[in-house]
């Protein structure tokens, strides 16, 4: 039974919540509103409405940024480094979830450590030119792979730990080896939460601005960085950056949405298993 005392109470969460949201929808709306006005009417940095509204502001965006080229950069860097995080981390969870001992015990410890221990970009920039793989894709894919390995390394054996040890002995009576235990039994136990761990990769990745800043050259950025076209230390175009920032962000934004009920179905899934 719902009591006036209780009314009053959500009503008070309400107004809280409204408030909250505010937070995010007037920056949002300054930059959609933005996004269509002139440069003058956009450095104002208010909600109201285009006194003209500009719709070639995307179009001039695309065509002066390239960012059909920047768009190939992003997705190729995020495909390959969300995939080899994916593999590498999935396969190590399963040996030290699966394998006893000091050594699968140091290895989860060193794992840990990379969720606090901090990159030092001065370090990584000289690893990275000693490989000569300076300025390159590949490069800063395995950086991101190594940033991100350790908490999926964690994720996975956590879930790893909840299956029971019977499913892979029933699998080894039958002939299966370690590489099929890991291959056609456990993997796929995994998926709700490696689609979980994909979509916060691809997420994460995608809207990274300093590894590819730091390790890329200009002819190889993503479509993050192409803001820099329209913003400097002498000009600033206002408009052109928050067009830019809109279309950036798009890719993330639809992939997020269609896919947000597997990220909720991983997360439960992976609780219940953990």
């Amino acid at each position: 039974m719902v009591t006036s005392k209780n009314r009053a109470g959500l009503l008070g969460l309400e107004i809280v919540a409204v408030l909250a949201s505010l937070i995010i929808v007037v920056p949002l709306l300054m930059v959609v509103f933005g996004s269509l006005k002139t440069s003058a009417e956009a450095s104002l940095f208010n909600i109201r409405l285009p006194s003209d509204w500009r719709f070639d502001n995307y179009a001039f965006v695309i065509r002066s940024a390239d960012l059909g080229r920047a768009f190939g950069n992003s997705v190729l860097l995020t495909f390959l480094s969300t995939g080899i995080t994916v593999f590498l981390s999935s396969a190590a969870a399963f040996v030290i979830a699966r394998r006893g001992g000091r050594t699968t015990g140091f290895m989860y410890v060193f794992f840990l450590l990379g969720l606090i221990a901090p990159m030092q970009i001065i370090t990584t920039y000289a690893v990275l030119k000693a490989l000569g793989l300076m300025g390159s894709i590949l490069g800063v894919v395995l950086v991101n792979a190594a940033v991100q390995m350790p908490f999926s390394v964690f994720l996975y054996s956590s879930f790893i730990k909840g299956v029971p040890r019977d499913i892979d002995e029933a699998a080894a009576i039958d002939g299966c080896g370690s590489y099929r235990i890991y291959g056609r039994i456990l993997l796929p136990l995994l998926l709700p939460v490696v689609v979980s761990n994909v979509i916060f990769l691809v997420l994460s990745i995608w809207n990274d601005i300093m590894l590819p800043l730091y390790f890329l050259d200009s002819s190889k950025w993503t479509m993050p960085l192409t803001v820099y076209n329209f913003f400097g230390q002498y000009f600033s175009d206002w408009n052109y950056v928050f067009a830019d920032l809109l279309l950036s962000a798009l890719p993330v934004v639809v992939l997020f949405l269609t896919a947000q009920k597997y990220i909720v179905s991983g997360m439960v899934q992976g609780a219940v298993k953990g």
